[in-house]
């Protein structure tokens, strides 16, 4: 018989927008992976991070997007890096989720240019960037600060070091 323990932080349980690169490494061979996403959900509601975190390991398909896609979870060791971009609010969900959602591409974006030239490291969800008109490019670009972009840049650091 064999006893575990996983420390959750606190602030691991807070309702925030974020949004988060799991980095999936094989425990035998040199293997990684990583999943992008984001906490904000496009109908309505935010899950503290811990939450949606766990769901990815769920065997509820719509949830666990992360076993969706690596069928066998228990041939890796996983790492989470996650920052946070402000609480979750219902009187201001509908920019706030255009936000996250801003955020979670440019933060795939930055991962898949940081991974470009590594070969046992794969992003399984990479954006494809579908063609948008300028306009909503450019409305994209305002909703993030010059302090948000620093931090994804920060945080994709972190993940593909």
């Amino acid at each position: 018989m064999e006893v575990f323990d996983i420390e959750i932080p606190a602030h691991s349980t807070r309702r925030e927008w974020a949004v988060y690169a799991i980095i999936a490494k094989h425990i035998t061979i040199n293997k990684t992976k990583i999943y992008v996403g984001k906490v904000g959900d496009n109908r309505e509601g935010c899950n503290p991070i811990i939450s949606r975190i766990g769901n990815h390991f769920s065997h509820n398909k719509i949830h666990s997007q992360l076993r969706n896609l690596i069928v066998s979870t228990t041939d890796y060791n996983y790492k989470v890096y996650y920052a946070t971009f402000g609480e979750y609010s219902l009187i201001t969900q509908k920019r706030d989720k255009d936000r996250v959602n801003e955020l979670e591409r440019q933060l795939n974006r930055l991962i898949q240019s940081n991974i470009a030239n590594e070969k046992n490291i794969e992003l399984l969800n990479p954006y494809k960037g579908k063609s948008v008109s300028k306009a909503i490019q450019i409305k994209r670009q305002e909703l993030l600060t010059e302090k948000e972009i620093k931090t994804l840049e920060f945080l994709a650091k972190k993940a593909t070091d």
